[in-house]
């Protein structure tokens, strides 16, 4: 799996977190990494301990893990962030781009949902999303490096709620 952070106590302890909720531990220095349980799937990008037992994991989706035990076993306490009030569709970063961006949008009730790419001639170039998602803030990243430079238009659909946005892809 990809990593994203690393993080060491001292010279010996330290945990490593990426994708799918992929969290390691070493305490030989980084000779060798133990997997540990995060209790989520969802990709996490930085990692943060305060002491040998008291860390934070943050990731997509607005996932925040606690451990107090230095996640011997798991880094298992998920907090519930509040729910977004209102739909919202965010501009995409950075814009311009090459050849990644990340787009992302809020829900406040639970909707099936569709996040499309359009070209400047209206043409689907992508599905970035389809599927019935829970209320909560979301972020994804998309790859355009098979496309040529220009302009192309990002659509949310939510239940009734549509909004589309602009966005320039460089080379």
């Amino acid at each position: 799996n990809d990593l994203e952070s690393v993080y060491f106590t001292d010279s010996n302890t330290g945990w490593a977190v990426g994708m799918l909720g992929t969290v390691l531990k070493t305490t030989d220095g980084g000779t060798t990494w133990t997997p540990q349980s995060s209790g989520t799937a969802n990709d996490l990008e930085s990692v943060y301990f305060t002491d040998s037992n008291t860390g934070w994991a943050v990731g997509d989706y607005g996932t925040i893990l606690k451990t107090t035990t230095g996640g011997a076993t798991s880094i298992n306490d998920q907090i519930d962030l509040p729910k977004p009030n209102n739909f919202l569709l965010s501009q995409n970063y950075p814009n311009p781009f090459n050849p990644t961006t990340t787009i992302e949008f809020d829900l406040p009730k639970t909707s099936q949902v569709t996040l499309k790419v359009f070209n400047i001639l209206g043409e689907e170039v992508a599905t970035l999303v389809s599927e019935q998602l829970s209320a909560g803030s979301y972020s994804y990243k998309w790859n355009a490096s098979n496309l040529a430079s220009g302009v192309y238009l990002y659509r949310l659909r939510a239940g009734d709620y549509v909004e589309i946005r602009k966005m320039v892809l460089m080379r």
